[in-house]
């Protein structure tokens, strides 16, 4: 972790040791558990983290630190590229299976095309999947929309309710949450939803 979040953004607080706390209070599993959660294999020695944590000097680390039987007063950085530091501090500990979620996901190397790696994208996911399956709103639930109903909503964009509800829009970006460049869209050839599947007979 940069600095700027550890040392300034809660002043005297580091967010990386506040993170590892508050792992341990709320009884976050361990990285290891964590991993067999997410389909990967279950690591029985430190190497065996090598199928996500690809810097054979981090998974190094992990092992001076996890696995020992005592205090260890000294401190170490783990880097991953340069960018994500974790602090390891006077930690005391037996083995793998104490590795915080938390360290072992943030020396994880990132999905391709993510920020993350496999472990945290998975519980990422997972946490958004429940928070819309447990939405009893959600558009999607049995018996809130009919059929046909759900096939028009699938038809809308934000880039048409843009057009609609905008002043003066006729070129949009079809992706309104990207530039589009050159490559703008008439609002007319945008798909509409056909309000008359609401209609009551």
């Amino acid at each position: 972790m940069t600095p700027a979040i550890t040392e300034k953004m809660f002043g005297s607080t580091d967010l990386g040791s506040l993170n590892i706390q508050r792992g341990r209070d709320h009884a976050i599993p361990p990285y290891n558990t964590m991993r067999t959660f997410c389909g990967l294999s279950k690591a029985k020695e430190f190497e065996d983290f090598g199928d996500m944590i690809l810097d054979k000097n981090l998974r190094i680390g992990l092992s001076k630190n996890y696995n020992n039987t005592g205090w260890i007063d000294f401190t170490v950085y783990c880097c991953l590229s340069g960018i994500v530091c974790v602090l390891l501090s006077d930690i005391y500990t037996r083995c793998l299976d104490d590795v915080d979620f938390y360290v072992g996901s943030m020396l994880e190397d990132p999905v391709v095309g993510g920020l993350v790696g496999t472990t945290l994208s998975c519980v990422i996911g997972e946490q958004f999947k429940r928070l819309r399956d447990g939405d009893r709103f959600f558009y999607e639930n049995l018996g809130v929309f009919t059929s046909t109903q759900l096939e028009q909503i699938r038809k809308s964009s934000l880039a048409r309710i843009i057009c609609d509800n905008g002043d003066h829009f006729e070129l949009i970006s079809q992706d309104a949450f990207l530039l589009a460049g050159s490559q703008l869209t008439p609002c007319k050839q945008l798909p509409e939803i056909d309000l008359s599947k609401w209609k009551l007979n």
